[in-house]
């Protein structure tokens, strides 16, 4: 049976990016590891494969070399024929990675070198479990989503949810952005990530730490100006309008939007933009006075045409 190819054993394309293939390498690996397998020879076989594809193709200038060669290229490696891991003991790698007794979880972060000294095929997996010493390996942390209301997303909120039957209570951190993730330690059991949705809101938007809406005035408000009531996310605020206000012009309450992150950080601001709404209808002699009161054409600066 000929030998797969390197792309088809981490589902990848052969235009794939580095990134894309350390990826499809991360999520294979941890799915297939030894310590999540014991004893399955088929597991620990794919995983030998996967880590070899991985060791050709994140490596540029071995990569070349496949792409133009394939397996050819390594003919003469380690005299294990076409696999550039002819010359490694598998053994020691499943005997170091979960065959002994150390347990399931990690004291520290990082993978642990071989006996046999620098390079190798352990220091592959310094990347994948992060740092340089102390390895033992990680439980995969659980992952779930959830959807907030847009209020308990910027003011904190402290909830009880339900995750594979488990009732957890979350803390909702102040400030928290759409697409921002929680996480909640377990004892005894692997963290869960939770990845945050935020509904929209009626008529607060959101844009980074500032809060934008749209304020509705009347034609009397913006011609004479006026103290109005202004929503904010923390209740209402009493602001002025200048007299003379045109439609569309922004106004900034310093300070009333969203916490920033960090401590001491402050908070962002809060944003209206008039909106002047005409009654529907109005006295015919009401009209006519507003109209007269314009000293030139609105329009006079507009082109006619292109």
């Amino acid at each position: 049976m000929p030998e797969r190819d390197y792309y088809d054993i981490l589902g990848v394309k052969k235009t794939a990016t580095d990134d894309e293939i350390k990826k499809a390498y991360r999520n294979l690996a941890k799915k297939f590891h030894p310590d999540k397998n014991k004893g399955n020879k088929d597991a620990e076989n794919k995983f030998k494969e996967i880590s070899e594809a991985n060791a050709v193709l994140s490596d540029k200038e071995k990569r070349e070399q496949y792409d133009r060669m394939g397996r050819e290229a390594f003919s003469g490696f380690g005299g294990g024929g076409a696999n550039p891991f002819g010359g490694f003991d598998f053994s020691q790698f499943t005997q170091q990675f979960g065959g002994g007794a150390r347990g399931r979880r990690a004291s520290g972060g990082g993978a642990r070198r071989s006996a046999g000294g620098g390079g190798g095929f352990t220091d592959i997996f310094s990347d994948l479990f992060g740092g340089a010493q102390g390895f033992e390996p990680q439980e995969q942390e659980m992952e779930a989503e959830l959807t907030v209301e847009f209020r308990d997303a910027v003011l904190g909120a402290t909830m009880e949810i339900t995750i594979n039957g488990d009732r957890i209570k979350l803390k909702i951190p102040e400030g928290i952005a759409e697409g921002q993730r929680v996480r909640v330690p377990r004892k005894g059991e692997a963290a869960i990530q939770i990845l945050i949705h935020v509904k929209p809101h009626p008529f607060f938007e959101r844009r980074g730490d500032d809060i934008h809406i749209e304020l509705p005035i009347t034609v009397g408000e913006a011609v004479r100006g006026s103290e109005v009531e202004v929503p904010t996310i923390r209740g209402p605020v009493r602001a002025r309008i200048p007299a003379g206000t045109q439609g569309g012009q922004t106004f900034r309450l310093s300070g009333k939007g969203v916490k920033k992150k960090g401590k001491d950080a402050g908070y962002g601001d809060h944003y209206y933009k008039v909106q002047v709404m005409v009654p529907k209808s109005a006295p015919a002699d009401a009209v006519d006075a507003i109209d007269s009161a314009y000293t030139e054409n609105p329009r006079a600066n507009l082109k006619t045409g292109l």
